[in-house]
């Protein structure tokens, strides 16, 4: 069985970042939720990663890529949106990564917390079911939600 071993950052925040290793039996709903804990998360939203295969800052590139997605997102699209997989159905050997690629995931529509997705490693192992584990964490995640002042008023 594969176990890969992903490096992942969140975009514009230098020295930050956390390893995750996975099976390949993982699927992409287990790898968010995977994330969300590494990031000390607390509120859940919808997400999506995009298997970019390269390093990219295009907006367009990314959202063009192939698209797995939480699975309520997955449902109800319009005929004028591009097919969306559902992260609970695709797992993470499915979809050919290799090492060194790098593919996009975001995080809370709303607030848009965007991370990138290294594949640091693929390596052979003695098969472990559903295995996901955080292996190493660099840098304080920053609060989900930023600090709210009472005393500062809406215009």
């Amino acid at each position: 069985m594969k176990t890969y071993r992903f490096r992942v950052s969140i975009i514009g925040i230098p020295r930050l970042y956390r390893i995750i290793e996975a099976s390949e039996d993982c699927t992409f709903d287990d790898f968010h939720d995977a994330i969300f804990h590494a990031f000390e998360r607390f509120d859940e939203h919808l997400y999506s990663f995009f298997i970019t295969r390269k390093d990219t800052r295009d907006s367009q590139t990314i959202y063009d890529a192939p698209e797995i997605t939480h699975p309520m997102n997955a449902k109800n699209l319009t005929r004028f949106e591009k097919k969306k997989k559902p992260a609970s159905s695709i797992q993470i050997g499915d979809v050919g990564l290799k090492e060194k690629d790098v593919f996009h995931y975001l995080f809370d529509f709303g607030d848009d917390w965007w991370h990138r997705i290294m594949v640091q490693n693929i390596s052979e192992t003695m098969p472990k079911k559903n295995h996901i584990k955080l292996i190493k964490s660099v840098g304080e995640s920053p609060p989900q939600y930023p600090e709210f002042d009472e005393d500062e008023e809406f215009e």
